[in-house]
């Protein structure tokens, strides 16, 4: 969660400022020919539109760790070297909190998925994601996050939590 705290407040003592906290997350297209595999989310953020995998990183985690282990859980798939293809910053204007999510892409081993609490797991082909119910930042990132040199960046801003009420959503670059 992210929150604006003042000088005052132990947890971030700045000289006559304000921390702000940043909620760490990943998100993982892993990918078997030309599909990707997607979750039909069941919980928020998101609930009911179809993403990649990941999650929040846990205390002490770094992101590729995370996205190791959020594979893991929500799919029963072990990845070894996920590769790092985008950083996207997202700001929550309803709550002011501020998400970083690193993106990530691996190909898919060998066994089928297993679905998890999290949702149902599907197989999707990448020029089909424009007929699911996703998340504002799957079409700025997919196919990019395959087809792109060196890291994506870009930034959006909801209303809320919920992808539904972007209201600004931009690649900075490259591609």
């Amino acid at each position: 969660m992210c929150a604006r705290t003042p000088e005052s407040d132990r947890r971030g003592r700045r000289a006559g400022g304000w921390t702000v906290l940043i909620s760490l997350r990943t998100l993982c297209f892993l990918r078997r020919d030309n599909r990707v595999l997607l979750i039909h989310r069941r919980n928020p953020p998101n609930a009911g539109t179809w993403n990649g995998i990941g999650g929040k990183l846990e205390p002490g985690e770094d992101p590729f760790t995370a996205c190791i282990r959020e594979v893991r859980e929500e799919t029963g798939l072990n990845i070894d070297q996920p590769a790092l293809r985008a950083l996207l910053v997202i700001s929550v204007r309803s709550t002011g909190d501020l998400w970083t999510i690193f993106v990530f892409t691996a190909a898919a081993p060998a066994g089928e998925p297993v679905a998890s609490d999290e949702g149902e797991l599907a197989w999707v082909e990448i020029d089909q994601l424009h007929s699911l119910p996703v998340p504002a930042d799957i079409p700025l990132i997919l196919p990019r996050a395959f087809e792109t040199e060196g890291i994506i960046t870009g930034r959006l801003e909801y209303e809320t939590e919920d992808a539904a009420t972007v209201i600004r959503a931009e690649i900075l670059g490259p591609g």
